[in-house]
C-alpha cells in the first residue's frame, strides 16, 4: 500500500504552550517515514464549544476538522497533561468526531514539565478513544521535562525521543494499514 494519511492534532490552545515542538516533530517524523503529514493546531482551528447545535455543527473549522479525520487512516493526538487529564480543547474537539474515527488507529502523545511525561493524560484519552470506537494502539510518546526538551530555537535537546516517535509510528502505520484494508474489504457488525 502507499503512503498513509496521518494527521497530527495539537492539543493546546494556551499562548505560551510547550507542546507545539513535540507535535511538529511528530509531523516531520511522519513525514520523514513516506507518510502524508498534516499538523492540526487546535487554536488555529478555533473551534466552537461543542453543544449540538446547528451553526456550530456546520461552522466552517468544524468542517474542516472532520473532512480531516474522515480522510485520515491514523490519527496521532498530542495533548499535555492539565491537572492530571487531557486538555478541555482535545476533549471539545473529539466530541465533534462521530463516524471520522470508527474502526482507525489513535496514537496518543502526552507531555508534561514532570518526569511521567502526561502518561495520565494519555492513559484516559485513550478510553475516550475506546468510546467513539477508534483503536488506540499501546505505543505512545510521553515527554517529560517539556521546559528543558526543546532549546528556545525548537531543537530537541534529547535525541532518544526521535527512536521513540519513530517505533510508534511505525507500529501506528502497521495498524494503519491493517484497519484499512479491514474497512475496505470486511464487512462491518451490525448491531440488533
Amino acid at each position: 500500500m502507499g503512503p498513509l494519511d496521518i494527521p497530527v492534532v495539537l492539543g493546546s490552545i494556551r499562548r505560551n504552550r510547550r507542546s507545539g515542538n513535540p507535535a511538529r516533530l511528530i509531523a516531520d517524523r511522519v513525514a520523514e517515514a513516506g507518510h502524508r503529514a498534516s499538523l492540526i493546531d487546535l487554536r488555529e482551528l478555533n473551534l466552537p464549544l461543542y453543544d449540538e447545535e446547528d451553526a456550530s455543527e456546520s461552522h466552517p473549522s468544524v468542517v474542516r476538522f472532520r473532512a480531516a479525520m474522515t480522510n485520515a487512516d491514523a490519527v496521532i493526538l498530542v495533548t499535555p497533561e492539565y491537572n492530571h487529564s487531557f486538555t478541555s480543547a482535545i476533549k471539545n474537539a473529539v466530541d465533534y468526531l462521530r463516524p471520522e474515527l470508527r474502526r482507525k488507529p489513535v496514537a496518543v502523545c502526552g507531555l508534561s514539565g514532570g518526569a511521567l511525561g502526561g502518561v495520565r493524560a494519555v492513559e484516559q484519552l485513550k478510553m475516550v478513544m475506546i468510546e467513539l470506537h477508534a483503536v488506540p494502539i499501546r505505543a505512545s510518546v510521553h515527554f517529560s521535562d517539556a521546559r528543558t526538551l526543546f532549546d528556545p530555537d525548537g531543537t530537541l535537546q534529547r535525541s532518544e525521543f526521535v527512536h521513540r516517535i519513530d517505533d510508534m509510528l511505525a507500529e501506528l502505520a502497521w495498524y494503519a494499514t491493517a484497519l484499512k484494508w479491514g474497512r475496505e474489504n470486511v464487512p462491518i457488525p451490525q448491531r440488533r
